[in-house]
């Protein structure tokens, strides 16, 4: 419980709803970890904005841009009040070296992520169907 409230003091923000916390190719300024509240998730597509997740209590987001040392990849925006946790890369790293735990959550959250690209990609071809001439190789 101290270490909880000892997180919060140092790293506890509340954001308002509407607050865009990050854009796609901004350079990465920390993971977030949202205590208490909802943010979704989107790609911007045109003039479209097309959601990829909603997250809310206990969902962390905005650690591949840290990890890879790369620009954002998508566009967070706060749903509803949230208190958020918000980690900087330099503090970020020492977290993952002293709280395996973290580590593991993170890594198990990226393969959840993987898992369902490869859906999303699985159903992408089998609506488009087979390309002429690029027939995958035999087994």
């Amino acid at each position: 419980m101290k270490e909880e409230k000892f997180l919060l003091k140092r790293f506890g923000v509340t954001f308002a709803p509407g607050t865009l916390l990050f854009e796609e190719g901004q350079p990465c300024a920390g993971m977030y970890i949202i205590r208490k509240g909802r943010v979704r998730l989107y790609k911007k597509a045109g003039q479209n904005k097309v959601t990829i997740d909603v997250l809310g209590d206990g969902d962390f987001f905005g650690e591949m841009a840290c990890l890879l040392g790369q620009p954002r990849s998508i566009n967070a925006v706060v749903e509803e009040e949230s208190q958020i946790l918000v980690v900087e890369p330099e503090v970020l790293d020492g977290l993952f070296r002293e709280k395996s735990g973290l580590g593991i959550k993170v890594l198990g959250n990226l393969a959840a992520r993987l898992r369902k690209a490869y859906e999303i990609i699985g159903r992408l071809a089998e609506e488009q169907g087979p390309t002429p001439g690029k027939e995958p190789p035999s087994p």
